[in-house]
């Protein structure tokens, strides 16, 4: 079961760094929806994902996916590799050009983006980015690429960013920081 992040959760906050940082990166999966059509992964420094990015670590399996709840948008993240349900493709991409260079690497630290989705909700996880060292990071954001490739915002869907200008530089109205992330978790 996936939780929505929220910036208030500090327990949780630390649970997920805790689960994640020194744990090496083994494989990644896209979920698609069939009808979506993507049964490769994408190619470039910017991947859209319908429904969730799972990756296999060292450590266990995460699983980030976006979630609604009421008007609050925002990443939610769970540990368990759920069953591929009907009408949903699994996508390996551990074997694309932006991925090669990160798997088999631990992860050094994890860094969380906020957002405040509408009036009085709370802050949301609406980016987080998995630092593999100070050149190799990925960030996954809700968010879709418009008609000239760049970032725009989606709330049910996700974006991974293999570029830090394009991560930096992607930043919504409601957002606290850009999608680069700046909290350490």
């Amino acid at each position: 079961m996936n939780v929505l992040i929220l910036r208030k959760e500090t327990d949780l906050l630390t649970e997920v760094g805790r689960r994640i940082v020194g744990a090496t990166v083994l494989g990644v999966t896209y979920r698609q929806t069939e009808r979506g059509g993507l049964n490769v992964p994408p190619v470039g420094v910017a991947h859209e994902v319908d429904l969730e990015v799972v990756l296999r670590l060292s450590t266990g399996v995460i699983s980030v996916t976006w979630e609604r709840d009421d008007l609050v948008e925002g990443l939610a993240l769970g540990w368990e590799d759920a069953a591929d349900p009907e009408g949903v493709a699994a996508v390996p991409a551990d074997n694309s050009e932006s991925w090669r260079g990160l798997v088999g690497h631990a992860i050094t630290n994890v860094y969380a983006s906020w957002q405040v989705s509408e009036v009085n909700c709370p802050e949301s996880m609406w980016s987080i980015r998995f630092s593999f060292g100070p050149r190799l990071h990925v960030v996954i954001a809700l968010g879709e690429l418009d008609v000239s490739g760049w970032p725009m915002y989606h709330p049910d869907s996700l974006l991974l960013l293999f570029d830090e200008n394009m991560a930096r530089s992607y930043r919504p109205s409601g957002a606290i920081g850009s999608a680069w992330g700046e909290q350490s978790l």
